[in-house]
C-alpha cells in the first residue's frame, strides 16, 4: 500500500476514521536510509508477529535520492497492509516526515497503539514489548523511552544534553531524553494534536502538547546501538540552527495556546493592561536607577547595607553557617532572601545580592500603589500619579538600588492595604488571607511591620464587628487574620528563646539596647515638640513640599467623602507612622537627625514612610479631578504635571546625602584606609574580627566570610577571645579608639594571647596582628 504525500499535514480528515482496535502502528520517518530500512521494518515485523500484537508499519520516505523510496514500496507489496509506505515528492524535512506518518497512522489504521521511531537501526523491536507491558502496569497513556547508554559520538551526546536542558526550561516537557526516537503513545493523545515542529523540535512540541491536558506519562529505558551504515544528519549546522529556529516558534505556539505556559500568556496580554505597563515602567526606572548609582560608586554608602549583606553571606558561608546566623535583632526575611545570591561572590561583594531583593520590592509596591489608587479614586489617572510620585521619588529609586530594607517593608505594607481594603469593600475571603500574608512578611522585615500589624488587626476588628453586629459571627475574619498575620511576632520571639534564652532578646539583647546609638542629651529626647519637628522635617525632605501638600489636600477631599465609613478605613493606616516614630524619638528608642535640629543627618530615611500615605492621597485628589475633566488627555496631563512637579520639588536624595556624609566622616576614612591594606595583603587565613561597628572593614576589606571568626560565630569566638594561638587564628583586627574599643581590643590588648602575633598595622586607632612565622609550632 503506498500514499504520495504532497503537501505538509494537516490532511484533510476523512469521512469514516477506522475503528480503534487493539494493536500498534510503528511510524518511521527515512531519508537516505536504503541501508537500514529494511532490516529495521523486518525487525519490527517478526517481533510483532511473535508476540501475536496486531501491527502496521508506517515508512515515510522523506524525498530520499537513493533508493530508500523504492526499498519501502516493495516491502509494502511484499507485506500488504502490514507495511505503509508513504513518499514525499521532495524533502521536506524530520518534522514533516513525523507529521505525515502520524496522520497516515490515524487515517490508515484503527490501532491503538502509535510507536514513533528511526529507520536507521539504532532501536530495536524487543523494546516494544517492555514499553506495551510497561504502559498496561502503569496504566499510562504514554511510554517515553530513553537511552540507558546512547551509542553516539561524545559530541552528539553533548548536543543532545543541552537540547534536553533548553527544551525542559523552555516547554517544561517530561523525560531525560527528549529526542529519543521511540515512543509509545495512545491513539488518543494524537487525535487532534496539530504539529508544527521542524526537524528536531517535533519531539519537545509533541511531548509538550501531549501533556498539556493531565495525560499520564512514564518512561522506561531502551537500548540504543551504533549507526553502522548511512550518515547522521543531526548534527548539522543547518539542521541544529532549523531546529533552534523551530523551537522558538514552538515557543510562542505553546504561549499563544496557552499550554502550561499561562503564565507568560498573561504576562504578554495582561487582563490589566494599565497595571502592566505601570510595571514595566518600574522594571526600566529600577534597573536605570541601579546602573546610575552603581556607576557612582554609591551602592554601598550605607554602612547598614554592608551589615546586611554580611548577614546574608554569612548564612551559607561562615565558620557557622546556618540560619543561627540571622542573629536575634535584625528581623531574618530580608536576609534569608537575599542569601541565595550572596553565596556568590561575585553578587555579594558588589552588592546585587541585597539590591535584588529591594528592586524586586519596588517594582511590586509600586504596582500596588497604581491598583491601590485606581480603586479608591475611580480613574487610572489617580492610580498613576500615586504610582508616578513613589516610582520617582529620588529617595526611593536611591533606597531600592541598595541592600537596604525599607523597599521590601513598602512593598509588604502596600499589598496589605490593597488586599485589606479590597476585603473591607468587598468581603473576599482571599483578600483577607492575601492581607494577612503580607503583613506576616512586613513583621519579618522590619519592626514597623509590628505596628503595622497592630493597625490592621484593629481595622479587622472593627470592620468584622460593623459588618457583623456580634462578635461571634466576627470572630472568624479576626483569626484567620490573627493566625496568619501574627505568626511572625510569635515565631520571633521564639527564635530568641531558641537561641539566646531570652523571646526579648531583639529589644534587650546586647546589641539591641537603644543606648547603643541613641547619644546622651539628644535633643529629641524628652522633648515631643523637638521630637515632631524633627520627624516633620525629615518626612519633608524625603517627600518634597509639593507631594507632601497634595498628599494633605488629598486627606482632606477623602475625608470629607468617606469619613470613618468602616469599608474605608484602610488608607488612613500608614498615617499611624507619623506618631510612632514621634514617640520613638521622644522616648528614645530610635535616634533620627536632621540639619535643621541637629546639624546632621541621621536616620533620615525613617520619614520616607509617609511617602505612602501621602502618594495614595494625592493619587486620590487627581482621580478626583480626572473624572470631571473626562477626557484621557486631559486626565493625563493633569497625572504628568502632578508627577513632573512634585519630583522637581524634592530636589535631590536627602537620603544619599546623609550616606555620603557618613562616608566622608573621620572613623570612616580610617576604616576606608584598614580595608584597603587588608584587600591588599590578608591572605585569607582565619581572622578575628569583631563585626559590630567595624561593618565596613568587614566588608571592603573583602575578607572570606568564611574565615572570620566574629561574635555570632557561636562558642568559636570566646575560644578564640581567650586563646587565638589554640582556636587557629592567624589574623587578629581591633579597634582601639578611645571610648569606642571593641571586644577584640578589650579581651587581647596588652595580654600575654597576643605573644606570637607581629603588628603589622596601626593607624588611625586600627590595630592588625598576624601570627608571626613559626609561632604555631
Amino acid at each position: 500500500m503506498t500514499i504520495i504525500a504532497e503537501q505538509r499535514l494537516p490532511f484533510p480528515a476523512p469521512p469514516a476514521p477506522p475503528p480503534t482496535t487493539e494493536g500498534v502502528a510503528v511510524v518511521m520517518p527515512a531519508y537516505r536510509e536504503e541501508a537500514n530500512v529494511a532490516a529495521t521494518v523486518r525487525d519490527f515485523l517478526n517481533v510483532l508477529v511473535r508476540e501475536g500484537v496486531p501491527h502496521a508499519v508506517i515508512v515515510v520516505d522523506d524525498g530520499s535520492d537513493d533508493a530508500t523510496g523504492a526499498i519501502i514500496a516493495r516491502l509494502a507489496a511484499v507485506h500488504p497492509g502490514r507495511v505503509i509506505a508513504v513518499h514525499h515528492e521532495r524533502n521536506l524535512g524530520y518534522g514533516a516526515a513525523v507529521r505525515t506518518g502520524i496522520e497516515a497512522a490515524l487515517r490508515r489504521t484503527g490501532f491503538r497503539e502509535i510507536l514513533l521511531t528511526d529507520a536507521d537501526c539504532q532501536f530495536r523491536a524487543e523494546d516494544l514489548v517492555a514499553l506495551r507491558e510497561r504502559k498496561r502496569v502503569e496504566r499510562a497513556d504514554a511510554v517515553i523511552g530513553y537511552r540507558a547508554r546512547r551509542a553516539d559520538p561524545w559530541r552528539r551526546r553533548l548536543n543532545a544534553k543541552v537540547w534536553t536542558i533548553l527544551c525542559k526550561t523552555l516547554l517544561r516537557v517530561p523525560g531525560r531524553d527528549v529526542d529519543c526516537a521511540y515512543k509509545l503513545i495512545d491513539r488518543s493523545l494524537l487525535a487532534d494534536v496539530r504539529l508544527t515542529g521542524e526537524a528536531a523540535a517535533i519531539s519537545p512540541e509533541l511531548l509538550c502538547r501531549i501533556t498539556s491536558d493531565g495525560a499520564r506519562i512514564v518512561e522506561h529505558p531502551v537500548g540504543h546501538y551504533p549507526r553502522e551504515h548511512g550518515e547522521q544528519t543531526g548534527a548539522r549546522l543547518s539542521v541544529v540552527l532549523k531546529s533552534l529556529v523551530s523551537l522558538a516558534v514552538v515557543y510562542g505556539h505553546m504561549v499563544r495556546d496557552a499550554h502550561r505556559l499561562a503564565w507568560l500568556r498573561r504576562l504578554t496580554a495582561p487582563k490589566d493592561p494599565g497595571a502592566a505597563l505601570v510595571l514595566l515602567a518600574a522594571v526600566v526606572a529600577s534597573i536605570a536607577a541601579y546602573f546610575y548609582f552603581a556607576d557612582q560608586g554609591l551602592l554601598l554608602a550605607y554602612k547598614d547595607a554592608n551589615s546586611h549583606l554580611l548577614i546574608a553571606r554569612r548564612v551559607v558561608d561562615s565558620p557557622t553557617a546556618g540560619l543561627a546566623q540571622l542573629g536575634g535583632v535584625w528581623l531574618p526575611l530580608p536576609h534569608l532572601l537575599a542569601a541565595p545570591l550572596a553565596a556568590w561572590e561575585v553578587l555579594y561583594l558588589n552588592g546585587f545580592a541585597g539590591a535584588a531583593v529591594s528592586m524586586i520590592a519596588y517594582v511590586v509596591a509600586v504596582r500596588y500603589l497604581f491598583v491601590h489608587a485606581r480603586s479608591l479614586s475611580g480613574h487610572w489617572a489617580g492610580g498613576l500619579a500615586a504610582a508616578g510620585l513613589f516610582a520617582l521619588n529620588p529617595n526611593v529609586l536611591y533606597l531600592q538600588a541598595t541592600a537596604m530594607t525599607e523597599l521590601l517593608l513598602f512593598a509588604c505594607a502596600l499589598a496589605a492595604l490593597h488586599h485589606l481594603h479590597e476585603w473591607c469593600v468587598e468581603a473576599r475571603l482571599r483578600d483577607l488571607t492575601l492581607a494577612s500574608v503580607a503583613v506576616l512578611a512586613a513583621t519579618l522585615t522590619r519592626y514597623e511591620g509590628w505596628i503595622l500589624l497592630g493597625v490592621a488587626g484593629a481595622i479587622v476588628v472593627y470592620t468584622a464587628l460593623r459588618r457583623h453586629r456580634r462578635w461571634a459571627h466576627a470572630e472568624g475574619s479576626t483569626m484567620v487574620f490573627g493566625f496568619v498575620a501574627g505568626a511572625g511576632v510569635v515565631g520571633w520571639m521564639a527564635w530568641n528563646l531558641a537561641i539566646f534564652g531570652d523571646p526579648m532578646n531583639w529589644k534587650s539583647g546586647e546589641y539591641a539596647d537603644s543606648s547603643l546609638w541613641v547619644a546622651e542629651g539628644e535633643a529629641n529626647v524628652g522633648s515631643l515638640p523637638t521630637a515632631a519637628e524633627t520627624y516633620g522635617l525629615a518626612s519633608l525632605h524625603n517627600l518634597g513640599i509639593v507631594t507632601a501638600a497634595l498628599g494633605l489636600a488629598g486627606l482632606i477631599a477623602y475625608a470629607a467623602h468617606h469619613r470613618l465609613r468602616h469599608a474605608r478605613l484602610t488608607p488612613y493606616a500608614m498615617l499611624v507612622f507619623a506618631p510612632f516614630f514621634v514617640w520613638a524619638l521622644y522616648t528614645g528608642e530610635r535616634p533620627l537627625h536632621v540639619e535643621e535640629v541637629m546639624g546632621a543627618l541621621y536616620n533620615v530615611r525613617f520619614g520616607l514612610i509617609m511617602l505612602i500615605p501621602a502618594a495614595i492621597f494625592a493619587g486620590y485628589l487627581v482621580g478626583v479631578l480626572a473624572r470631571r475633566v473626562r477626557a484621557n488627555w486631559a486626565a493625563a496631563v493633569l497625572a504628568a504635571v502632578t508627577i513632573g512637579g512634585a519630583t522637581v520639588a524634592v530636589g535631590g536624595a536627602v537620603t544619599l546625602d546623609e550616606a555620603a556624609e557618613y562616608r566622608t566622616s573621620g572613623w570612616e576614612a580610617d576604616n576606608a584606609a584598614v580595608a584597603a591594606w587588608l584587600r591588599e595583603h590578608h591572605d585569607g587565613g582565619t581572622t578575628l574580627m569583631m563585626s559590630f561597628e567595624n561593618e565596613s572593614v568587614t566588608f571592603e576589606s573583602q575578607v572570606p566570610t568564611g574565615s572570620l571568626v566574629y561574635e555570632g560565630s557561636y562558642r568559636i569566638w570566646e575560644e578564640a577571645l581567650a586563646d587565638p594561638h589554640a582556636a587557629g587564628i592567624e589574623w587578629i583586627y581591633m579597634r582601639a579608639t578611645p571610648g569606642s574599643e571593641d571586644d577584640v581590643w578589650e579581651a587581647l590588648w596588652d595580654t600575654e594571647a597576643l605573644e606570637g602575633y607581629e603588628l603589622v598595622y596601626d593607624e588611625g586607632d586600627r590595630l592588625v596582628y598576624r601570627a608571626a612565622e613559626g609561632s604555631g609550632e
